[in-house]
């Protein structure tokens, strides 16, 4: 059985962390006895964290408000890691919607920031913290992707290409830490029981996750393989899809999209140049 604090530990970084499967992630690793940096944009869910980490599992817990987009984010993180061993990075946090490409109540500027959440605060954080992993000799790294980044995803297009980046870049950097007893994974989560989901009161959300369940899957997979499609059902789907023509996939995640999130219409594109 893994020994978790020194093959992890002794501080865990979770980007994201106080809320969904992010707060599933800082329970569990508090669980395990690991001291946490949790980082979320969300104050009050971050106070409640916090104090739960602390009262429930009598662990340390540093808990920082931020927007992962900053551009002073490493500069923070630095400040509060210190001279802190940071043994797990789990990168969860991201800006996730679903509609056409060209929004009505979003812009250029939204899709820059989903760019800075989804992708840049996470390559900042393995660069930072990865390397003194590599140095110790032992660590792990987690980056939470998606399956809508397995293909292209209408409706869902600038999120998904983010996600394929997480996922090509995790599988890439399993094989290359491997030799420094770094971990690396990608978690690809399917539909999870989030409040996200809960907006969508028609939804039939039998088949979904808890974020309990994928953290689970996640946390065992860690050290065993590069990536991990969480969930039987997920898995099931995937193996489908994949035997399909690329376009066929494509057009089923998007049939996926238009029935379940969007009211079975086709949204319109904005094509007001002026939105922006």
């Amino acid at each position: 059985m893994t020994d978790w604090c020194e093959r992890y530990g002794p501080w865990a970084l979770v980007a994201g962390g106080a809320q969904g499967i992010g707060a599933a992630y800082s329970r569990y690793l508090a669980r395990l006895g690991l001291k946490l940096l949790v980082i979320d944009n969300a104050p009050a869910a971050l106070a409640a964290i916090g104090e739960e980490l602390r009262s429930s599992f009598g662990t340390e817990c540093i808990a920082l408000e931020m927007d992962l987009a900053s551009p002073q984010l490493l500069e923070r993180v630095h400040g509060e890691v210190g001279a802190r061993e940071v043994g797990l990075l789990i990168c969860n946090a991201a800006l996730a919607d679903v509609g056409p490409f060209y929004k009505q109540d979003t812009g250029l500027a939204f899709e820059r920031a989903r760019i800075a959440v989804n992708m840049v605060a996470p390559l900042e954080l393995v660069y930072a913290l990865g390397r003194p992993m590599l140095a110790r000799g032992r660590g792990g790294i987690i980056l939470m992707s998606s399956g809508a980044g397995l293909q292209g995803s209408p409706f869902y297009a600038h999120y998904s290409a983010t996600k394929a980046y997480l996922i090509t870049l995790a599988e890439s950097l399993w094989f290359e830490f491997r030799p420094y007893n770094v971990d690396v994974l990608a978690c690809i989560a399917g539909m999870t029981l989030s409040s996200a989901a809960h907006a969508y009161a028609h939804l039939d959300t039998s088949g979904f996750q808890t974020p309990e369940e994928v953290v689970e899957e996640a946390m065992l997979a860690l050290g065993r393989t590069g990536s991990v499609i969480t969930g039987e059902a997920n898995r099931h789907n995937r193996q489908l899809l994949a035997g399909l023509p690329r376009e066929q996939q494509v057009e089923l995640i998007s049939r996926h999209a238009i029935q379940n999130f969007l009211g079975g219409v086709v949204p319109p594109q904005n094509l007001d140049e002026d939105a922006d």
